[in-house]
Order: structure tokens, then sequence, then C-alpha cells
């Protein structure tokens, strides 16, 4: 910790001049260290409007991402000083498998702390890389909090922390990203370049501007994220109080300091991406060369896109990581679609009558792709579906027409309201006579919910449907049904079996987890007031 202190310090007194002739002469030391452990990433190419994007594959490393040049000159430049004592290491996933396979590689003890939120895949990488040199200990919410404990254990412990981006030497390690760029015999005239803490950016900004005097260094940061634009924008670095973590590998509150030094003199421009850019950047590389990258790689590639490049301009970005929780992927496939249609959800109020759901699609949303729907059973007479369309944007203005129409059932938008998103879908099972419910396998195309219900309807009574589509080939519905009598729900049976329906029955006592109490019925006001809410805050916003 004092080592660390003292070394801020030293560079902290240096002029601008010093520090870029500093930080080159140990990136020139960084390349004689770290290619004991990992070789040179090549650069690949993809095709833009107007010209070619250079594509610097980070994510075809040892550990999947650039972090390893880092911890492993910062970790090689101790080892070979003779420090042979414990590590500590805060980190939400990327720079804590570099300090695993790092720590391997020399035999060295190493305790790295990583937030609760930190992806399953991320974990499980820093323990294969690691071995018994590292334990992962899970603390905080959140990067910061993990580098609290992180700290508070090395002062207990007499660790030495090793920091993920603001250290000189991990600043180097980094900065031979760009040395074999220009090695490479690239000469790029513009550079987005991702920023978290902002290690990367500023080693490989330092580079190039060295190499290229006339290129366009431009920061990229995703929306909610931009601590690095912020700060030079204020002059002095500058914490965001609400931090979005989609791009999880670049959540950080505020810039290294040195980072913030190095990025402020360097940098021409920081400019910032939405996530849905980042999704749609990812299905881009995807499409074009069948690369998956984890969303925070995607933030360089989806300000190549959005940037004004004409056929002389050969942009470059680096892709960062792919380190990417397979959990994630239908999220960012589902953002990820360009010019995708809109989805609206509206709450209908209808006679509950058997017959009257499918009457309702057949008769009002024949021609409309169904996208979601939500229903239970609440009152004996009266119904209030969820329904969720997906609409072209060019058809919006035709929809609310429709929806102004005369004869339209009374209904409310609840697009955004959490009821909706979390798919909280009200229900009372003691209503019922003879219930039979069962997930419920039907083909993902345009209308064939809709003629399920339709046939269904003649034996029985609608009164659930969890339903969403999921892109599959085969569409799924949780769906429960109402019988008059046992011989009406024996006719049922006999045509799911004659329809050859795939189905599977779910027991009776699962589902009176769902139920409610008919001692407060429930009025169409009751109902539009309990959906019709303005989307909630972040967790943390006051």
């Amino acid at each position: 910790m004092e080592n660390q202190k003292h070394a801020t310090a030293i560079w902290a007194e240096w002029s601008d001049e010093q520090l870029l002739k500093n930080l080159a002469a140990e990136t020139e030391a960084a390349c004689g260290r770290i290619y004991k452990l990992d070789q040179p990433t090549q650069v690949d190419s993809v095709e833009l409007a107007n010209c070619d994007l250079l594509l610097k594959r980070e994510d075809l490393s040892k550990v999947h991402s650039y972090k390893w040049r880092g911890a492993f000159n910062k970790i090689k430049s101790l080892h070979d000083s003779g420090f042979g004592g414990t590590m500590v290491a805060a980190s939400a996933g990327n720079h804590a498998q570099g300090v695993a396979i790092s720590a391997a590689d020399m035999k060295l003890k190493a305790t790295v702390f990583m937030p609760r939120s930190t992806p399953l895949l991320k974990q499980q990488s820093v323990k294969q890389l690691g071995g018994a040199f590292v334990e992962i200990r899970l603390c905080g919410d959140s990067f910061e909090e993990a580098a609290q404990h992180a700290t508070e254990f090395a002062v207990q412990s007499g660790g030495l922390v090793i920091p993920p981006y603001d250290d000189l030497h991990v600043v180097a390690g980094q900065s031979t990203i760009a040395v074999e760029i220009a090695e490479a015999g690239l000469e790029p005239t513009h550079a987005f370049l991702p920023i978290g803490g902002g290690g990367m950016a500023s080693g490989v900004a330092s580079v190039l501007r060295a190499r290229f005097p006339k290129i366009k260094l431009i920061g990229v940061e995703a929306e909610n994220q931009n601590s690095m634009g912020s700060s030079i924008q204020n002059g002095a670095r500058k914490k965001i109080e609400w931090l979005d973590r989609f791009c999880d590998g670049t959540a950080v509150a505020i810039p290294g300091a040195l980072n913030f030094r190095l990025c402020k003199l360097l940098l021409d421009d920081c400019i910032t991406v939405s996530n849905d850019q980042v999704c749609e950047a990812i299905q881009f590389m995807w499409q074009k060369l069948r690369v998956v990258v984890e969303p925070s790689a995607g933030i360089g590639v989806a300000a190549a896109l959005q940037a004004k490049l004409s056929k002389q301009d050969r942009p470059l970005t680096i892709l960062s990581g792919s380190n990417v929780d397979f959990m994630m992927l239908p999220k960012i496939a589902k953002r990820g679609q360009a010019q995708r249609p809109e989805t609206r959800y509206y709450a209908f109020e209808i006679g509950e009558r058997p017959g009257a759901l499918s009457s309702l699609l057949d008769r009002f949303f024949g021609t409309m792709n169904i996208i979601d729907f939500q229903y239970g059973q609440v009152e004996r007479d009266r119904a209030y579906p969820v329904i969720g369309i997906e609409v072209p944007y060019s058809a919006i203005d035709q929809l609310n027409d429709f929806l102004a129409a005369p004869g339209i059932p009374q209904h409310a938008e609840v697009t955004g309201t959490a009821a909706a998103d979390f798919r909280v879908i009200p229900f009372n099972v003691d209503l019922l006579k003879l219930p039979f419910f069962a997930v419920i396998e039907f083909a993902n195309r345009p209308g064939a919910l809709r003629e399920f219900m339709r046939f269904a309807s003649e034996y029985a009574g609608v009164c659930y449907m969890n339903y969403t589509d999921t892109g599959q080939t085969e569409g799924q519905a949780l769906m429960g049904f109402d019988f008059e009598n046992i011989a009406r729900q024996t006719e049922f049976f006999g045509w799911l079996d004659e329809s050859q329906t795939k189905f599977e029955k779910v027991d009776i006592e699962v589902i009176r987890h769902f139920t409610g109490s008919t001692d407060s019925p429930r009025t169409w006001k009751d109902i539009a007031s309990s959906l019709i809410r303005s989307p909630s805050k972040p967790a943390n916003d006051p």
C-alpha cells in the first residue's frame, strides 16, 4: 500500500511531458515482459457503410480480454523486483482473470474481491485460471464496494493491491495493444476507445498519439457510465451518482486519477452511446464475423457505426473482451434489433364468459402481432387481460386511431409499468369450478395462439394466460381452463389428444400460489389504477 501511494505521488509531480516520456519507457519495458504469458492478438476488419473498421481482437487472448496485459505487467515487475507476498485485487471480472493467470504463472498468492453481481462465467474463469493460488471473495453490489473491501483487507493483512486501471505499470501493460497495432503497419485515422476506469484508453492513446500525430482519438462510454467524459468537461474527476451496469466491464463510477490526467491530455473527444446501440453493435459483429463480444466490447463498435466516416478514413476500435454471461444473450438480441418495432401494452376490460378472450383477439387483433398475453381471472363477470402488441414505427398512428374507434373495449395503455414488465398477473383460483392448468405448446406463427384459444373456448373458459414470444420455433404458454362439468372436461381432453397438442400438466397446488381474495371485488378503476403507474426509478435513486 505504501509503495502504491509513493508511486502515485511520483507521477503526480511529473510534468505532462515527463509523464508521457516515462509512460513510453514503461511501455517498452512491458513489451519485454508480457509476451512470456501470451502472444499479440490479431487485427481483423469489418465493412461499414463507407469504409472498413479495424478490430483489435483482444477477445482472442487467453483470458478473452485485454486485462491480462496490465495485470501481468504490474505483477511481473513486482516479482522481478523480489516481491513474494500476497496480492489483493478488486474486479468485476476481467481484471480478476488477469490477476489470476498471472498469480498462477508466478506462483504467488492472490485474494480477489468481486461484486456479488459478477457474472458466473467470470467467477468460474478466475477459479480455473488461478487454481490453488487464488481465493475469491464476493463482497458488495458494485465494483466500488468490492474495492473498498479489498483495500481494507490489504491494510489488515499486509497484502499489496493490484489496481485494475489507476497505475502506471497497469497502463503501460495496456499500452502494448497500440504497439502491436503500429508494428502491424496499420495507420488508423480514427480510434474509438472504450472507457471504464480509463486504463486501456489512456495507454493506447499515448502510443497512438506518438506514432500517428494526426489521428483523432475518441473516448467512448456507455450511457449513464460517462464518468470520464463528465470529469473532462468538469475539469476534475467527477463521480457518477447513479451507474448503469448493463455494460458491466466498464461500469466505473469515477475514473482513475492517472487515467483522467492522460485522457484529458490525449483525447480529442469523449462521447456516449446508448445500451440499445451497444446491442445493435454486438448483433452487427455477429452478422458480419460470427463474433460474440461482451457489452463493454461493443461500445467502440457502436460509436463507429454512428460516426460520419468517409471512404478515406481508416477507423479502429478494440474488441476488449468476450466474457459475456450466456443469460445476457436473449436481452442483447432483443435490444439489438436495428430499427426494431415498438412494443405497446394495453389492459382491456371485457365480459368474463367462455370465448370472450378469443373473441377479443379475433375481432380486434386479428391482423396484429401479439407477442405477450397476461390474464388471470379475478371476478366472475369481468376480465382484465393485458395484451402486448408489436407495432412497426410506421404503423403507430394507425394503431392509435384503431384504439380510439367506437366499439373498442374500454382499455388503458400500461406500457412500461412495473406490473406489465415484471408480469404481475392478478388471479383468484377460488373462483374456479373444475380447473386444469398446463404449459401448452403451439407453432410460433402469427395466429396460432388465437386458433388454439378459439377451439379451446368451445369446451372451456380460459381463466389464466401467461404467454410471451421467445422467438423460438415453438411457442409455449402457461394456461388455465375451467369447465362447467366433467363431461366438458372429458371432451376437452379428447380434443387435445385428437389435435395432437403437446402439453405438460401443472398441479393445481402449484397454481394456488397465485390465488387472491374474493372479499373485495375489483372495478375497472381499481384495475387501471393498479396497472397505470409511471415506470419505477432505479432502485438506488432517491
